[in-house]
């Protein structure tokens, strides 16, 4: 099967219903992430008739007989005329503004709009790094929203066990013996914890993001798409005088000039009392510092950069409102265009900060409980093996284990995967199975199956193979002993292993060829047990009468009377939780 991606484990984990609700936003957002910044809204023949029809209809009696006497001089349209005279319009307005910005029979810009244009770059110079990294970068996006939050909302969660305790944590692993369900379970508390925040607490944060969404697009615009017209190349560095212009064809800057506009649009968009996050100018002094592998910062020299950054995002306010005021951009482009009825449409951007720190969120929870989620699998599996032998003290494999005598891994080698599942194998065969489930067997083989000769046999060579299973691990662990072969050839990978490839080589196909008898060994244990619990599960449910009269019967068995019913479902319940147990130790062996 093809491997899952990220979205597919993660919409796994939630029910149909809020799967659904997923795909259905993603594809919104989707659209709204392809949908174009500038919308040119073309108007129809008959619409843009009937709206020269209404104007005209509008003007002075004096101007429709100035129209009426041109086009009967001319020979031009009466509709042509008011055409020009709207564009004559447009010209007279533009230099009332600013009457040095174009040469408009040469259909040129002036080296005074360039200036107007230098103003504008000069005061998003200095904020370039900081916009990149808010819209570029996700993880920075991210991180620093997390950053506000917690600034600025007191409940908010910071680590993963404030949602889920490890202990929790350890409960649902060693009940499931799956890292899914923790995972399910952290979700569903941190969609918990996300619901409770007030819908207030993310309105006033966003209010607070808005200069750096609103102020992207002119930050980041291209001013050297627009400057190469007038002959102006500009470096890493800002000229503190301004430069030299030449005069720039406007027929070759409109589409730059409409994204322009759409840039100061959405600047002006800001109101009076607008204002933005400083902890969002801290997180990115920090940020900046540590990309730059610089030292720690003292608070002085931190605060000193907020407030250089938070002036120059105010400056660059100011420089907008003055070239709003001094630029007529709208104008220019319908004059150019040669139509005055030319318009744009805008899509005004959003940032969605609950979606933002909802992600931020998962990832950081998900990325705590990946660094935290072996020592709950070992932790839940210690409390399991506690459990399953009443806190009695294990017996330790002698050579098969995990210290050796030299320590292979400081080379870079591995060493035995399997020993403590190996050793949990032993002492469950040796303390548990030989007393309380060997009984059951016995007692199973001579009161139920005596007129069942083939289960009865089955289930009597599935004994004989515990058994003797156990005295196999015996054998196998003695095998590593120093008197014998493989335990000789340990000791001698020992001497030339560090500067010998040949030996490192021999070494892990040895290691390699004794997991795999270890991994035989247990496989052939979990197998054995698990056919004991099949027959114990077919007697207990078997539908034949004599079977289930014998099944009521009562045995006297390690100090209590029971039926020979309940006795079986205990015993069955005991091997599923030793071979739960035994996955779950083995899955942490294997890394999986």
């Amino acid at each position: 099967m093809p491997e899952k991606t990220k979205l597919e484990e993660l919409s796994g984990e939630l029910p149909e219903e809020e799967r659904k609700e997923l795909l259905a936003k993603i594809n919104r957002e989707m659209q709204r992430g392809e949908r174009e910044e500038i919308i040119r809204v073309e108007l129809k023949a008959e619409e843009r008739e009937r709206l020269i029809a209404l104007e005209m209809l509008k003007i002075s009696w004096w101007m429709r007989f100035m129209i009426w006497l041109r086009s009967t001089l001319s020979g031009r349209t009466r509709r042509q005329l008011f055409i020009d005279q709207k564009l004559g319009q447009l010209k007279k307005s533009v230099k009332r503004r600013n009457p040095g910005l174009s040469g408009f029979e040469t259909r040129d810009l002036t080296p005074i709009f360039a200036r107007l244009l230098f103003d504008l770059y000069a005061a998003t110079f200095q904020l370039k790094s900081l916009f990149q990294a808010f819209s570029g970068d996700q993880e920075f996006r991210e991180e620093a929203v997390t950053f506000l939050f917690e600034a600025r909302y007191e409940e908010a969660k910071k680590n993963v066990e404030e949602l889920v305790s490890l202990e929790q944590m350890e409960d649902i692993y060693a009940e499931s013996g799956s890292e899914e369900e923790v995972k399910k379970q952290i979700l569903r508390k941190l969609k918990e914890y996300l619901h409770k925040i007030p819908e207030k607490q993310f309105e006033n944060l966003d209010e607070g993001i808005k200069p750096f969404i609103y102020l992207k697009s002119l930050v980041l615009f291209l001013f050297s798409s627009l400057f190469r017209h007038f002959n102006y190349f500009f470096g890493d560095r800002l000229d503190e005088k301004y430069p030299y212009f030449d005069h720039a064809p406007a027929m070759l800057m409109l589409d730059q000039l409409e994204r322009l506009y759409y840039a100061v649009y959405l600047a002006m968009k800001l109101t009076g009392d607008w204002f933005c996050h400083e902890e969002i100018l801290h997180y990115y002094c920090l940020y900046r510092r540590d990309a730059e592998n610089a030292e720690e910062p003292d608070r002085q020299e931190i605060e000193q950069e907020i407030i250089e950054l938070a002036e120059s995002i105010s400056v660059l306010m100011e420089t907008v409102e003055q070239f709003n005021q001094k630029m007529p951009l709208l104008e220019l482009i319908k004059y150019f265009r040669k139509d005055p009825y030319y318009r744009l449409s805008f899509n005004i951007p959003r940032f969605h900060i609950k979606s933002v720190y909802a992600a931020a969120m998962k990832a950081s929870f998900l990325e705590q409980l990946a660094e935290k989620i072996i020592d709950v699998k070992r932790n839940a599996v210690d409390r399991k093996i506690r459990d399953i032998f009443k806190n009695d003290q294990l017996l330790e494999l002698f050579y098969y284990n995990d210290k050796p005598n030299f320590d292979f891994r400081k080379l870079g080698l591995p060493f035995f995967i399997y020993t403590k599942s190996l050793m949990v194998l032993y002492n469950y065969l040796s303390k548990i199975y030989r007393g309380y489930i060997q009984e059951v067997v016995q007692i199973a083989g001579a009161y139920v199956l005596s007129n069942n000769r083939l289960v009865q046999s089955r289930l009597m060579q599935c004994a004989a193979a515990l058994e003797e299973l156990e005295a196999k691990i015996v054998l196998f662990d003695r095998s590593l002993s120093p008197d014998e072969d493989d335990g000789k050839a340990m000791m001698r990978y020992r001497h030339r292993i560090s500067t010998d490839l040949t030996q490192q080589r021999y070494y892990k196909n040895f290691i390699t060829q004794k997991d795999r008898e270890a991994n035989e060994l247990l496989d052939k244990g979990i197998e054995n047990l698990l056919a004991v619990k099949k027959i114990f599960d077919e007697i207990s449910t078997s539908p034949m009468e004599n079977v289930k009269s014998v099944l009521k019967t009562l045995h006297f068995h390690r100090g209590k009377n029971q039926t020979l019913s309940d006795l079986l479902k205990a015993t069955s319940d005991i091997i599923a939780e030793f071979h739960s147990l035994l996955d779950q130790l083995l899955s942490i062996e294997k890394g999986s």
